[in-house]
């Protein structure tokens, strides 16, 4: 039998090996007769043949049709079909694509995903035969079937190797072929979700809800109806949003998977399942500033809650800023929507109502609770917290987050220390991420961390920088370099100027982009190198520090655009709101939010819970360090200013400490001394003295006249005697990395066109 080639995704096609076309060409019977004997390996009778093909015709000419189907084939092919008066099969193998597939479906799933199996034998059909069309459609939904199974393994080796944007297509794919398969919806929710695409997993859910009622008049699984309320109730991260700046729109994402992690992330699942069962687990990630920490958390705080897990996140900021117990205070916030809140009893809802007071709109009935007259009375409060975090876990698994872990001041210290010991029993992971290498050892966090460390329930997960096989494969995901040796020496270069760190990476590749160095084709998505930068010799300069790289994107700003950042970068902490943006810039809320929504754009900021932010703190301090001492104070003035316009009129919920801070920067003593004293007021209600001593520290540096220097003394001695004499030390920021140039060799890239 000649080598022959059978092509059955799409409409049927059969060509000789060696290339020669079949003469004289098949009829659709002869191809249909060819490909069921393909198909059905074994020998089939010449009654089976003539009923499949020709069953509508009486039995003699059926078989006369059938011989005459033979004769073509033998014709056109050769001995292709061996047989008898009776029984017929193929005379030998034959290459066919389906076959091939069937093979590649254990051996190779990803090579046979790559085949388009939907199509079988798509637009081909034989006349009066309906025993074959029969056969047709059960092939084809067998076939389909094998495929939607090879797209669901390859969906969930990827989901296990967190690669989620790989197991958003593997997903589609497969809900293509089982449109009604709960376990297929559930991954393609989950990917998007774990992806950072909470609007599009919330969409896709609900796409697959409505279509599944029309069609079926059936709910979706409860348990895929579990996923979509935990997505839906997680509003720890900002849905995905077009952007609207032209530039930036044609702009790379340098969106991609986490890349060397592995370890870690194995770290971190294996403490989630030991977690799970019932034991309490501590873990700290360690590394320097922008090695990546708050990413790998944020990608495990999502897996947990895709997992049935419930997160609490909070975030530290420079212990100077002074407000008491705040990021366990925004940690807690998570807890107001968790199931299990409502079995704490009221008595410790009311005292956690000191830190939360969003509790007593919750519970209306709260009892009050008397001011605190003694140090020794704190304990009720850390107990509250703890009764809230108890109910909450006994429902479900918590994962207690806090980044920047290493600026926690002594109260948050102190209370944490506390909830961690009296937890110990029940299934709260605590995850902090700390860069504690600059800070004094005599810091609150710093001790915080030595005592954490020797926990016989905890791990230290330390991040290093990447190294220079996985900056190639960031910059191959990133770039979608299509060649297989395409990017090395690039990436190699660039792993030699930052050192491997990725926050570093990134924004070095993004000034590349500002200058135009490289690009990105518009068809395939593929990075390219500008032609000029590639002209002989030619050199281009690389900043000296990761602070020059973004100096140099905030430099060619707008006007408008550059005085929101600056606005925001000296507000510092948690960010800014549009209102307040309204008022310092005299603007509308919608044009300031417009405004940040274009800094947004840039990468430059990041909207956090109705708040703008800079996307990182080396933003914030390049912002900030860029400015004259005189404007920086100007800029603290008119925020405190507005604060307290704001805070008067009932229209903000400012808390003092903000105000007094940036009015002690933004030289207005008078403003900076009355409220922090209030600031003093309210930390001392939360038992948070080290807090309230800081703040009477303040309002003795601003105070004027001898009546304002007696009510600062008399009040710092009545905290003191509360406080137990106990004072906090400040902290230090971190350092930055240094850099060098890229020489025009170093562009293994795609030329521009």
């Amino acid at each position: 039998m000649t080598a022959l080639v059978l092509t059955l995704l799409g409409p049927p096609v059969v060509a000789f090996a060696d290339a020669r076309p079949v003469m004289p060409p098949l009829g659709a019977k002869a191809l249909a007769l060819l490909a069921y004997l393909a198909l059905e390996p074994k020998e089939h009778t010449r009654e089976e043949l003539a009923g499949l093909l020709w069953g509508e015709s009486p039995e003699p000419e059926a078989r006369a049709s059938l011989r005459q189907a033979l004769k073509q084939l033998r014709t056109a092919l050769g001995e292709v079909v061996q047989g008898d008066r009776r029984r017929l099969a193929l005379a030998g193998p034959l290459q066919c694509d389906v076959l091939q597939f069937t093979r590649l479906a254990d051996q190779d799933p990803p090579a046979a995903a790559a085949m388009d199996i939907p199509r079988f034998l798509a637009g081909f059909s034989v006349r009066h035969a309906p025993r074959f069309d029969e056969w047709l459609a059960e092939t084809r939904a067998g076939l389909i079937d094998r495929y939607a199974q090879v797209l669901g393994r390859l969906a969930r080796e990827a989901m296990s190797r967190w690669c989620w944007r790989e197991a958003v297509e593997l997903a589609d794919r497969w809900v293509a072929c089982s449109p009604f398969s709960d376990e297929a919806v559930l991954l393609a929710v989950e990917a998007r979700y774990l992806s950072g695409d909470r609007g599009a997993a919330l969409a896709r859910f609900a796409e697959y809800r409505a279509t599944l009622e029309e069609e079926t008049g059936c709910e979706p699984s409860r348990s895929l109806l579990a996923l979509a309320r935990r997505v839906e109730a997680d509003t720890g991260q900002a849905s995905a949003r077009p952007v609207s700046d032209e530039r930036y729109a044609r702009a790379p994402s340098f969106e991609s998977s986490i890349v060397g992690r592995q370890e870690a992330w194995s770290d971190l699942v294996r403490a989630w399942s030991l977690l799970k069962e019932g034991q309490g687990r501590i873990v700290l990630l360690d590394g320097e500033a922008g090695v990546g920490k708050s990413r790998l958390a944020e990608e495990f705080l999502r897996w947990v809650v895709a997992d049935g897990g419930t997160v609490l996140r909070g975030r530290g900021y420079d212990a100077r800023s002074g407000v008491p117990y705040e990021p366990v205070v925004e940690a807690l916030g998570g807890a107001l929507g968790a199931p299990g809140l409502a079995g704490t009893s009221p008595e410790w809802l009311a005292e956690a109502a000191r830190l939360l007071p969003e509790l007593r709109q919750r519970f209306p009935g709260l009892p009050e609770v008397a001011p605190p007259t003694d140090s020794a009375e704190a304990w009720r409060l850390y107990e509250g917290i703890a009764q809230i975090l108890a109910s909450i876990a006994t429902e479900r698994p918590v994962v207690f987050a806090i980044d920047d872990l290493h600026w926690l001041d002594e109260d948050s210290c102190g209370l944490l220390r506390f909830l961690i010991r009296r937890l110990e029993r029940f299934p709260v992971l605590w995850l902090g991420a700390t860069t504690l290498g600059d800070l004094e050892r005599d810091a609150p966090a710093a001790r915080l961390c030595r005592v954490l460390r020797v926990k016989a329930h905890a791990s230290t997960i330390a991040l290093a920088p990447l190294g220079e096989e996985d900056v190639w494969r960031l910059v191959r995901e990133v770039g979608h370099v299509s060649t297989p040796t395409g990017g090395r020496r690039f990436a190699g270069r660039i792993h030699r100027i930052t050192g491997g760190n990725p926050f570093y990476i990134i924004e070095l590749l993004k000034t590349m982009f500002a200058q135009g160095l490289l690009a990105v084709d518009e068809h395939s998505g593929e990075w390219t190198a500008a032609p000029a930068a590639l002209e002989s010799g030619r050199e281009f300069p690389v900043s000296g520090t990761v602070r020059d790289i973004v100096a140099e994107r905030v430099a060619p700003l707008p006007n408008e655009l550059g005085e929101l950042l600056i606005t925001v970068a000296v507000a510092g902490g948690t960010g800014c709101r549009p209102e307040l943006l309204s008022h310092v810039h005299g603007i509308s809320r919608l044009h300031a939010a417009a405004v940040c929504d274009a800094l947004v754009d840039r990468r430059l900021l990041i909207e956090d819970g109705r708040c703008y932010r800079c996307a990182h703190p080396v933003i914030a301090h390049v912002v900030r360090d860029g400015l004259s001492p005189a404007r920086r104070a100007e800029v603290h003035r008119i925020l405190a200013l507005t604060l307290e316009m704001a805070m008067v009129s009932g229209r903000a919920t400012a808390l003092p400490g903000e105000i007094a801070r940036h009015a002690d920067r933004g030289g207005e003593p008078g403003l900076a001394y009355r409220f922090a004293l209030l600031a003093s007021e309210a930390a001392v209600e939360r038992y948070a003295y080290a807090e309230a001593l800081s703040w009477l520290d303040l309002a003795s540096s601003s105070a004027r006249g001898l009546d304002q220097v007696s009510e600062v003394n008399l009040r710092t001695s009545d905290v003191l005697e509360l406080a137990g004499w106990r004072e906090v030390p400040p902290g230090l920021r971190p350092g930055a990395p240094v850099t060098r140039e890229i020489i025009k060799d170093d562009l293994d890239l795609p030329v521009q066109s």
